[in-house]
């Protein structure tokens, strides 16, 4: 396998930015931070990024700055041809907006809280995109549906009730080549609830033909022998291998000969 020239997108604190240093087949690495001897750039669009990638002939773009994810970063240097680690635009909904991600889990069959029109029972989760909260009380959902709609009427409008699940809470790490779904093991929980669910999410993906080769984390809760989501991040997760090599195998759709994960095919 070649040496990369890689680009880490996000500040000093980016968990992939040791990794990428202990690779055997790091090249060169560039940042948009400043951060010892690696080369920063700096970029006004992701289409400026996008040329400047593509004239230091920078292999792999890796993307920390969540912000710039769900703004759509991966999809624009895709576009462009330079190969990007990140979700797409569409699929940023998962986070953004509870209303998309409840519709994708209730199509597929991935397991989720009961969501109330009314208080029922307490404590509950009082949700808003962006916004997730325990109450314990009608005072309390009360209190926080009015900071909420204080913060931002916008975001007040999402605003609704889900069960509260008791459970183990667990956060399950996926990556996706645009051809296999892997996810790594999760300590302490049955492989065969990891296959099932990894199953539903690699059916989603699929089903609605998604334009991506990243990285998912599913905070999930085990309750009853089931695996219920709460809930969707992009934080980047630690892999216990050598990280440009796991990335190469996304870019070339490989995932499937790696052994580290709990995948399909």
């Amino acid at each position: 396998m070649a040496a990369y020239n890689v680009l880490i997108i996000g500040d000093e604190n980016a968990r992939s930015l040791r990794m990428v240093l202990n690779s055997k087949y790091l090249k060169k690495l560039y940042t948009n931070f400043e951060y010892c001897n690696t080369a920063d750039i700096h970029f006004n669009t992701f289409t400026e990024l996008a040329q400047k990638c593509k004239s230091l002939k920078i292999d792999i773009v890796l993307v920390e700055d969540k912000k710039l994810i769900l703004q759509g970063i991966a999809e624009v240097l895709r576009k462009n041809f330079v190969n990007c680690i990140g979700v797409s635009a569409k699929w940023t909904n998962l986070v953004l907006s509870n209303k998309f991600a409840r519709e994708m889990k209730e199509k597929y069959g991935i397991n989720f809280p009961e969501k109330f029109l009314y208080p029922k029972e307490f404590p509950l989760i009082v949700k808003a995109d962006g916004v997730i909260r325990k109450a314990n009380s009608l005072e309390e959902v009360i209190q926080i549906k009015r900071k909420i709609f204080e913060y931002s009427p916008e975001i007040a409008k999402s605003v609704f009730l889900e069960k509260f699940i008791y459970g183990e809470k667990y956060t399950l790490t996926s990556l996706y080549d645009g051809k296999t779904l892997a996810t790594l093991p999760a300590e302490e929980l049955d492989k065969e609830l990891i296959i099932d669910y990894n199953n539903k999410l690699y059916s989603m993906f699929k089903g609605e033909n998604a334009d991506f080769i990243g990285y998912i984390n599913s905070e999930v809760i085990l309750s009853n022998n089931k695996i219920y989501n709460t809930g969707f991040n992009f934080d980047f997760p630690k892999l216990n291998a050598d990280i440009l090599f796991i990335l190469n195998s996304m870019i070339y759709q490989k995932l499937d000969e790696i052994d580290l994960f709990i995948r399909i095919f």
